[in-house]
């Protein structure tokens, strides 16, 4: 899917940058991913530190460290990865050098876009490669994290039908017990991202680390779990539960809505749906998943659609379809945040979350900024003022987040 058709807005980024030194090498409690665009509308993503998030304003002018094109961002253990799509087929990754400045550590190349990522180990990322025409191996690349350099690569074909045409599209990359995790959703293998079966969550459960398939894990209480450009359809709590939530939404690109969005659990030490577990989230909250966080002590933060109209509408970061909520996942309630606007969507992971509290980035019609969340009272507060589009990812290097 190419991201530039589907952006809405044009923003042009002129607010004055936070220092005059080197690009990318001031020092900085926190490193951003940020995302401008420029007068034909192709977006530019940079990397930088930035001091704080509560106040001021953040802006790439003068430090900077500029990506080739359109990236994927994500962080690992202290070190976060830009991932080249299609215009580049680098992966870079960067880290906070003794001085506490942003610095590539490395980089590797792959052949194809990479589109879904998971965390094995502290060492240990996930990478998969999906081709989006045809019948085609699925590509893991299990890459070592501290030399920046593939162990491996293991074509998997996850899931497909040739008689109904119709291939797999993996939503997260989770491993847990010596199991790789990997929910999908069906596509059309012609390549136009429709979806005509959505009636049933699917994951593909593979032994770690030597790749074998094992089982299918189905339910028909909800559709499939995840969201295109956001590989995060499992999530897992401290002991080990996986929550996978399942958008059935338009705007999230799903041309069929055949369930309720809702989650569904895999609890620890299991390879199966909690047949007793089914949280009808559109029902309580009004809408459609559009994104979750986990945050912690069954806790979860929510994007919710409020408008399913178009498809394809949530990935439109200034289209204001979506509200904010905090999820109880243990007593399935949902409690709307206060302080936080109607905002649009984003791809990636745009949050920060520590001790109960997340900063994520809110992108508007007028504009966009950093909001402070406490989890606990389910308020926002306005921070950082976001001089361009977006924040595609939040990280605390430093502290090896």
């Amino acid at each position: 899917m190419n991201r530039f058709l589907i952006a809405a807005l044009l923003l042009i980024t002129t607010s004055c940058g936070l220092t005059d030194s080197e690009p990318g090498t001031d020092s900085g409690a926190y490193t951003v991913a940020f995302t401008a665009q420029g007068s034909a509308g192709e977006a530019t993503d940079y990397l930088f530190n930035t001091p704080v998030l509560d106040a001021g304003t953040i802006s790439a002018e003068g430090v900077g460290i500029e990506q080739t094109g359109w990236r994927y961002m994500y962080g690992l253990d202290g070190t976060v990865f830009s991932v080249g799509y299609y215009d580049d087929n680098n992966a870079i990754a960067y880290r906070l050098d003794s001085r506490g400045r942003l610095a590539e550590a490395g980089r590797f190349v792959f052949e194809n876009t990479l589109d879904v990522f998971g965390r094995a180990d502290a060492n240990t990322l996930l990478a998969m490669e999906v081709p989006r025409i045809g019948f085609a191996d699925r590509v893991l690349h299990v890459v070592d994290v501290n030399s920046v350099s593939i162990r491996s690569k293991t074509g998997l074909r996850i899931w497909e039908s040739t008689s109904d045409s119709l291939v797999a599209w993996p939503t997260a990359l989770v491993v847990r017990d010596g199991k790789l995790f990997i929910p999908f959703y069906k596509i059309h293998a012609r390549g136009d991202f429709s979806t005509p079966q959505t009636d049933t969550a699917f994951v593909a459960v593979y032994s770690w680390p030597s790749l074998q398939f094992e089982t299918y894990l189905t339910d028909t209480r909800t559709g499939p779990l995840g969201v295109y450009g956001l590989f995060n359809g499992l999530v897992a709590t401290e002991n080990g539960t996986l929550y996978g939530y399942s958008s059935a939404s338009l705007a999230n690109g799903f041309t069929t809505r055949q369930k309720s969005s809702g989650i569904l659990r895999i609890p620890a030490g299991t390879t199966a749906f909690d047949p007793a577990y089914h949280f009808d989230v559109e029902a309580v909250a009004g809408g459609k998943i559009n994104f979750m966080e986990y945050v912690g002590e069954g806790k979860a933060l929510a994007n919710i659609v409020t408008d399913d109209s178009v498809v394809w509408g949530s990935f439109s970061a200034t289209n204001e379809i979506h509200k904010l909520v905090v999820l109880d996942l243990e007593a399935r309630t949902s409690t709307d945040v206060a302080g936080v606007p109607a905002h649009g969507g984003f791809y990636g992971k745009p949050w920060f979350v520590k001790d109960g509290v997340a900063y994520m980035s809110v992108t508007t019609a007028t504009g966009a900024a950093v909001y402070r969340v406490d989890v606990a009272t389910a308020i926002g507060t306005r921070g950082a003022t976001i001089a361009g589009k977006e924040l595609k990812g939040i990280y605390r290097l430093g502290d090896g987040r």
